[in-house]
C-alpha cells in the first residue's frame, strides 16, 4: 500500500512537471532559438518549447527552399509557416508570426458513459488549448491529430495536400474530442479504462488561403510528420489510442518504443530523438522526409512561385569545406550529430545555403500569354 502510494505520488509529481500528457510533437523542437528572416536570433526563453524549433521544419525546409528554387523571402515565408504549425506565434521586431485562428466548431456532448464527477475532459487539453486564442493548428487542440499525426498515404495528408495547392479550397478534416477517469494521466490509459473519444470529420476553417505559399508551409510540415509519426501510428494499431499519440513512460504508459517520447525531458534514444546521429535506423524517415519534401518544393517551384531551376539532389557542392551532392548533405545534417547537437546543424545549414548561393542556377523561363481585351 505505502509503495502504491509512492508511485502515485511521482505520477502526479511528474504529470505537474509536464505541459500537456498527450502532446504531440513530430521532428520535435531541440534546444536552439528562432532565426528571424532579418537574422535577429531569439533564444529560447520560459516553460518549453517557447521560441524553440525544429531544425528539420525551420532550417532544413528553408535550405531546401533556396535549392529548389524559391527566392529568399519566399524560402522564408515557406520555412516560417511549416514552423509556425508547432509554434503558433514566433517572436519579430518587424513583424509578428502568428498561425491565427479561424475559428472552432462547438464541443460535441459528452457521451453518457462518460459523464460524471469520476470523469473530465481529456483532449482537447483544457488547460493549454483555449477556442479563442490557440491557432487552429495548435498540438493542444481538437485539430492536433489531424494536423501532427496525418497518415503517410492516408486522406487527411491527400486532403492538406489539396488544399495546399489550390486544388481545392476547402480543407475538410477532422476534429477530435476524448473523456476520461481524472485518475488517468494520459490519453491511453484513459481510454483504456473506461474513456470515450468522438472524431468528426468537417471543413476546418483557416487564417490563411488555399493555395498560397503558407498554405504550402502548412502541408509541408505535416508532410513531414507523416514521416516522423509513421512508425508510431502503425505501431498504435490495435491498441486503445484512439488516434496518433505518444506513449510517456513517466505517467505510467505502457512502453511502445516508436511512440515513447516526453516533451519536457526529451533524450537521444526516444522516439524523435532517434531520428539524428549514427545510432540508429530512424534517421531513415528523417532522410526520407527530406526526400519528400524536396520533391513536392521542386515540383512547386517549377510550376509556380521558382525563380530557379531545383537543383538536383546529384549536385555536387562543397559543404563545411567537404565535397559533397545535395543528397550527401541531407544526410551528413541528419546523421552526423545526435538530437541534442542542433547548433551543429544549423550551422552545417548554414555552410549549405552558403554553397548553393554561390552555386550557377538556370532561371525558369515562364510563358505570360498576352491578355486578350475584347
Amino acid at each position: 500500500m505505502i509503495h502504491s502510494h509512492i508511485r502515485w505520488l511521482a505520477i502526479l509529481f511528474a504529470l505537474a512537471l509536464m505541459d500537456s500528457a498527450v502532446v504531440v510533437f513530430g521532428f520535435a523542437e531541440e534546444e536552439i532559438g528562432f532565426r528571424d528572416s532579418n537574422g535577429t536570433y531569439y533564444p529560447p526563453t520560459g516553460s518549453f518549447p517557447d521560441n524553440r524549433v525544429s531544425t528539420v521544419h525551420d532550417d532544413l525546409t528553408y535550405a531546401l527552399a533556396r535549392a529548389a528554387g524559391f527566392a529568399v523571402t519566399d524560402s522564408q515565408m515557406i520555412r516560417i509557416w511549416d514552423q509556425l504549425v508547432d509554434s503558433e506565434v514566433l517572436p519579430s521586431a518587424v513583424v509578428s508570426y502568428t498561425y491565427g485562428n479561424a475559428g472552432f466548431y462547438t464541443p460535441p456532448n459528452t457521451p453518457p458513459s462518460c459523464l460524471g464527477p469520476l470523469y473530465e475532459q481529456k483532449w482537447p487539453e483544457t488547460k493549454d488549448f483555449d477556442p479563442v486564442s490557440s491557432s487552429v493548428t495548435s498540438r493542444f487542440g481538437p485539430y492536433s491529430p489531424f494536423f501532427h499525426f496525418p497518415h503517410r498515404n492516408g486522406d487527411d495528408l491527400k486532403a492538406l495536400h489539396d488544399w495546399a495547392w489550390g486544388i481545392t479550397n476547402t480543407l475538410i478534416g477532422y476534429d477530435a474530442y476524448a473523456w476520461g477517469k481524472k485518475t488517468e494521466p494520459t490519453l491511453i490509459r484513459a481510454m483504456s479504462n473506461g474513456g470515450c473519444a468522438i472524431t468528426r470529420t468537417m471543413s476546418i476553417s483557416m487564417p490563411i488561403e488555399a493555395g498560397s505559399l503558407k498554405a504550402f508551409g502548412t502541408y509541408l510540415h505535416s508532410l513531414d510528420d507523416s514521416y516522423s509519426h509513421y512508425d508510431c501510428l502503425a505501431a498504435l494499431v490495435g491498441t486503445s489510442a484512439p488516434w496518433g499519440t505518444h506513449t510517456i513512460l513517466v505517467l505510467g504508459d505502457t512502453s511502445i518504443p516508436a511512440c515513447d517520447y516526453n516533451p519536457t525531458a526529451p533524450t537521444n534514444d526516444d522516439a524523435h530523438g532517434r531520428e539524428f546521429g549514427s545510432t540508429y535506423t530512424d534517421t531513415v524517415r528523417t532522410i526520407n522526409a527530406a526526400h519528400a519534401v524536396y520533391g513536392e518544393l521542386a515540383a512547386r517551384s517549377l510550376q509556380r512561385e521558382g525563380v530557379y531551376v531545383p537543383l538536383p539532389l546529384t549536385t555536387t557542392l562543397t559543404v563545411s569545406g567537404v565535397v559533397t551532392t545535395l543528397d550527401g548533405a541531407i544526410t551528413h545534417f541528419v546523421i552526423d550529430r545526435a538530437y541534442n547537437v542542433p547548433t551543429y546543424r544549423r550551422e552545417y545549414i548554414d555552410s549549405l545555403l552558403a554553397a548553393i548561393s554561390t552555386t550557377l542556377r538556370t532561371p525558369i523561363q515562364r510563358v505570360h500569354l498576352p491578355i486578350i481585351v475584347k
